[in-house]
């Protein structure tokens, strides 16, 4: 039987400090019409791309963000230089999102546990995987398995289940971390853009609650990621990338690979036009996230390495 879950976080708990910066319920018409139709541009620089930490870690770029003027101002108020550091002693959650990829768990895990365990770090692995039925939702699976296991956890690494870590530090941030840099395809390297924030994410716990955690609403490919971490910029955090960052990409399932066909592109357009709703200022990361969300554990399994649930909502 399944067990009926809802989100156990109050507002409180969640501290949702994003809302205060767009309250789109009190725009006037005129200004909600400016924020819809006025013409975004690109901020083409970025007032900490110089800073770098320990030669190692540099800011995750906004240059190549496309805003509205009034929102570039708020997000341009919040980029200043924060310290990066890292906290010994802290217990660490891996959340992997998933659906039939059982050849890819099968070669992350073993990687993944020998590296955690290397770094000393006191760590849980849950797999999280969708029931078949429709357009997978990494956002949603993603705030399930962060809720899942809250109160055992100081910090999350949000993990793409076909990326198996080759130099990689796991410990926990002081700043949120996307840990993917170079991506290894056999014998070839190819380097993730300065602005991606995926792959392989760590975030402490009370950041996650800071920005009501990912939206639920994108489904299909793509533009979650942009989101969440659009959602950390304005709360005023500061992430960051590993330079160092190495990891071996595993290939897509034929089947699961993203064909660019008519028949996928209603799905994509509207996750854009979310994302674009969000970025001008039209929408409230406090009415989706944690706080909106609601699933079923339809089922559970304990293995000696990792925790597997099964959901759907």
């Amino acid at each position: 039987m399944a067990n009926q879950v809802v989100a156990h976080w109050t507002s409180q708990e969640c501290n949702l400090s994003v809302s205060s910066l767009f309250a789109p319920r009190e725009l006037s018409p005129g200004q909600r019409w400016l924020n819809q139709w006025w013409p975004s541009r690109r901020l083409g620089y970025d007032p900490v791309q110089e800073l770098r930490i320990d030669e190692r870690y540099a800011p995750v770029s906004i240059a190549n963000w496309k805003l509205i003027p009034a929102v570039a101002r708020t997000l341009l108020a919040r980029r200043v230089t924060r310290p990066l550091s890292f906290v010994d002693g802290r217990r660490l959650s891996v959340i992997i999102p998933y659906r039939d990829r059982a050849d890819h768990l099968r070669q992350l895990l073993p990687e993944l546990h020998v590296k955690l365990d290397a770094q000393r770090i006191e760590h849980r692995v849950l797999v999280v995987e969708q029931e078949p039925g429709e357009l997978f939702n990494r956002g949603r699976l993603l705030n399930i398995g962060m809720q899942h296991v809250a109160q055992w956890s100081d910090y999350y690494c949000l993990h793409d289940v076909d990326a198996v870590p080759v130099v990689a530090n796991y410990q926990c941030p002081s700043q949120p971390l996307r840990l993917v840099t170079s991506i290894l395809h056999g014998r070839e390297a190819r380097l993730r853009h300065d602005h991606y924030f995926s792959g392989a994410v760590c975030i402490r716990k009370e950041q996650a609650l800071a920005v009501n955690g990912f939206s639920n609403e994108y489904w299909g490919w793509g533009k979650e990621d942009d989101d969440f971490f659009f959602r950390l910029l304005l709360a005023g955090f500061l992430c960051f990338f590993d330079q160092h960052g190495t990891f071996r990409d595993l290939p897509n399932p034929a089947h699961q690979c993203i064909r660019r066909d008519p028949a996928l592109g209603a799905h994509i357009r509207r996750n854009r036009d979310r994302r674009s709703r969000l970025l001008r200022g039209l929408t409230d990361p406090a009415d989706d996230g944690f706080s909106t969300l609601r699933f079923d554990i339809t089922d559970r399994e304990l293995r000696s390495d990792y925790e597997h649930i099964r959901v759907r909502w």
